[in-house]
């Protein structure tokens, strides 16, 4: 099985939406990340669809959509009307934003709380000084058990600092770019703190627009580069995903 772990399939056109769904089989298994209310309405819609979607509902720093405490109470409408709802996310820091750093703080430290009032894991994105996201972080957490760190582009010590403390790190289609410190930490990661997506259709391969079954590409690098089989590397994260989403799975 392969599992896109962080995929926007609530921002595809219909075109590509119908391509997808035409492609795909038993095989392929996909968590759809939300970054609004909007979006996180209809990820929750995808999810109840389709077997093989479930949801994460989140509010990227970059969303133009204005936040406000109902919107809170929104999402935990949805949360408790399905359990494919199974995470928190994308929710995070980003220094193109036109908001502030302390604006994006408040955001995230309520979509935390929302992730803990309901102990679902929370997905981070995180595109800012690492000292940032992690003050914030350990004022609510002693550990990262259920955080996962998304589109990792980080280096070592970012890396080590995550899994010191049990955090997951997850790598996307960037992989494919092949550079040098970013294959040093896809190396150095251990296996149990591993997850792989493709983050389309905003990651794009070779300017242009991914969409989900790119994920066999991020496999097979992965395995390549940490000198493992397919189908070991689908066990490890088929396991990982068990453990971190709570969801049952083949």
């Amino acid at each position: 099985m392969l599992i896109d772990t962080h995929c926007h399939i609530n921002s595809l056109d219909n075109y590509t939406r119908n391509y997808l769904f035409e492609r795909v089989n038993k095989n392929y298994l996909f968590i759809d990340i939300s970054i609004d209310y909007k979006s996180a309405l209809s990820s929750f819609s995808l999810s109840q669809q389709f077997s093989f979607i479930y949801s994460s509902l989140g509010f990227h720093p970059l969303t133009e959509e204005p936040f406000s405490l109902s919107i809170l109470d929104n999402y935990k409408n949805l949360i408790v009307k399905s359990k494919k709802v199974i995470a928190i996310g994308e929710v995070g820091l980003d220094y193109k934003a036109k908001t502030s750093l302390d604006y994006q703080i408040n955001i995230l430290k309520n979509f935390i709380l929302l992730a803990k009032e309901y102990s679902l894991p929370l997905i981070i994105h995180n595109r800012w000084d690492g000292y940032n996201i992690f003050k914030v972080l350990d004022d609510y957490y002693s550990n990262y058990e259920s955080i996962i760190f998304h589109c990792f582009s980080q280096d070592k010590e970012f890396l080590e600092k995550v899994v010191s403390k049990k955090g997951t790190i997850s790598f996307s289609l960037n992989v494919l770019r092949r550079k040098k410190k970013l294959d040093e930490v896809l190396i150095t990661v251990p296996c149990d703190n591993l997850l792989l997506e493709t983050d389309s259709p905003y990651m794009k391969i070779d300017n242009h627009y991914s969409t989900p079954l790119d994920i066999e590409k991020v496999y097979s690098y992965t395995a390549e580069v940490k000198n493992l089989s397919i189908d070991d590397l689908c066990n490890i994260i088929v396991k990982n995903v068990k453990r971190i989403f709570r969801i049952d799975i083949l």
